[in-house]
């Protein structure tokens, strides 16, 4: 057990400082390095460095050393990177990021689920869609979140599209991490919940993807005034972003 954490620790910090710059790209990590900072053995540094490569993060190469990686060569989707970046600098960006790929999703996965979800996924919606509107106006805004999450992750696994289904867990983890990203209050915004179930169970696709629409624009504009201009991507792919 204490094997495991120190290994997890290590992950964590090293992660973490390529994310936030303190390894620059094309500096170059040792394993070595890594046992005498770490005190852990040569079979577990290899592990550490086996998951940043497979991150894309750092490069492995025969008498050239463990190298730092462009961040365009990132696997951005995994939950590593998502939360690295979440615990730093680029907080607001991620959260914009994510927003605005469930804007462009939720809609579509709102129309597959009215066409693929199970009748217990359909009734299980209504269920969570009303305990959206009680918790609301109760003012229980964390009780709200939590309905309002498991409704979200419920639709996307509704879809019956496995690809879809695995965003899921890219929803479940961002709000963990930031609760507020979930939660819009008024009562207008948690009835949109009721009419999505409703079409979603009624197997009314179009229905339900407007509805999803205005509901996820409704959000994307409350985050985008809470991060304010996007950053760009202003770093250019490095000359490795083609390899194979």
């Amino acid at each position: 057990m204490a094997s495991a954490q120190l290994h997890q620790a290590a992950l964590d910090e090293i992660g973490q400082e390529i994310v936030d710059g303190r390894h620059p790209v094309g500096s170059v990590l040792t394993l070595a390095d890594l046992e005498r900072r770490f005190m852990v053995s040569r079979t577990v540094a290899r592990e550490i460095m086996r998951i940043l490569e497979s991150l894309g993060m750092v490069r492995s190469r025969r008498r050239v050393g463990i190298t730092i990686r462009s961040r365009t060569n990132w696997n951005v989707l995994d939950p590593l990177v998502v939360r690295w970046r979440l615990r730093g600098a680029e907080h607001d960006r991620v959260l914009l990021d994510v927003t605005e790929l469930r804007a462009s999703l939720q809609p579509m996965a709102a129309e597959l689920a009215a066409r693929n979800a199970t009748p217990e996924q359909r009734q299980r919606l209504i269920e969570l869609a009303d305990e959206i509107v009680r918790t609301s106006r109760q003012a229980d805004r964390g009780a709200t979140a939590e309905a309002e999450l498991d409704f979200n992750t419920l639709l996307l696994r509704a879809t019956a599209n496995e690809l879809f289904a695995g965003f899921s867990g890219m929803v479940r983890l961002v709000q963990r991490l930031d609760p507020k990203v979930s939660v819009e209050p008024g009562l207008v915004w948690a009835e949109r919940y009721r009419r999505i179930a409703g079409a979603i169970a009624a197997g009314d696709g179009e229905t339900a993807r407007i509805a999803s629409r205005a509901q996820v624009a409704q959000g994307l504009a409350a985050m985008a005034a809470r991060v304010g201009p996007r950053p760009s991507l202003a770093e250019a792919p490095s000359t490795d972003d083609w390899s194979v």
